[in-house]
């Protein structure tokens, strides 16, 4: 790996994880739970890294552009707050909405990074 793809990385990750920071923190203002903001943060992210990986995928590229969205997605959804959320919840007894989460967020971030995957590929978005 070069010296500029990793710097991109890193640097797109951290713009990530700034926006999720700021965007838990907005809409806890405003009164949202922040697990369902990780939850959607979550979901959404997945579906953008399947449509990213099924672009990239079908070309097998690299450089800077995968590079960059793989750091700002990495960054962007958070598996640290997943669990933690989880465990909290399942500490305080409230082991349905604990494992409602944990389903919620595993299932449906594999079904919505495979279903973007299949948008790219079943369409022209992947093509160059």
């Amino acid at each position: 790996m070069s010296l500029p793809i990793l710097a991109v990385s890193a640097l797109a990750g951290g713009a990530g994880s700034a926006a999720r920071v700021l965007v838990r923190a907005a809409l806890a203002r405003r009164g949202v739970a922040p697990r369902w903001t990780v939850l959607g943060i979550n979901l959404a992210g997945s579906l953008a890294i399947g449509l990213v990986s099924g672009a990239v995928g079908r070309e097998g590229s690299g450089g800077l552009a995968p590079a960059a969205t793989g750091g700002l997605l990495a960054g962007w959804t958070t598996y640290s707050a997943f669990c933690m959320d989880v465990v909290l919840l399942w500490i305080r007894g409230e082991r349905v909405r604990a494992g409602s989460l944990w389903a919620a967020t595993l299932l449906g971030s594999t079904a919505l990074a495979m279903a973007g995957a299949w948008i790219v590929r079943a369409t022209s978005w992947g093509v160059p």
